[in-house]
């Protein structure tokens, strides 16, 4: 076979292979590494995951960041607190939505170690809608909530 022609079709196959990517696989990786880099404070790792104009809502008093540095300092204060969060990703439903976009619906679970010393945890919802560019994916929106707890039992 002509080396013009096997360059050609290893070409087509790595572009189909790459725009046919496993959303749940490029969720889970991405999942992983934001609960790793969040956990340890990481901010720049953290940061490295987001696009520059991204979307950060976060569950505490409705906060919205948009863009790395607003999301920087949402992150930096999470992390200053002495009731700091640790996460654990829970479960996802990651679907393509497009050759380089995902759309993720995820679920965490947040515990902090309270006054008592005992841990609370409280389940966190995410959607997520990553983007690839440049051969990476990152986030373009993450929006997390704590819905409300049941209401109390009538007697």
């Amino acid at each position: 076979m002509d080396k013009r022609v096997v360059i050609c079709l290893a070409t087509i196959l790595m572009c189909a292979g790459s725009a046919l990517a496993d959303p749940a696989a490029v969720v889970k990786a991405h999942s992983d590494a934001f609960g790793n880099a969040f956990n340890a404070c990481d901010v720049p790792a953290a940061l490295n995951l987001y696009e520059d104009n991204a979307v950060l809502i976060w569950p505490i008093e409705g906060e919205v960041a948009t863009g790395k540095a607003a999301i920087a300092k949402v992150i930096k204060t999470e992390c200053s607190g002495a009731a700091k969060s640790s996460l654990k990703q829970i479960s996802s439903d990651s679907r393509s939505i497009g050759k380089d976009y995902i759309i993720n619906i995820g679920m965490w679970d947040s515990t902090i170690i309270g006054p008592d010393g005992k841990p609370t945890t409280a389940r966190v919802r995410t959607t997520e809608l990553l983007h690839r560019s440049n051969g990476k994916w990152r986030y373009v929106i993450d929006n997390a909530s704590i819905g409300l707890p049941p209401p109390p039992a009538k007697p």
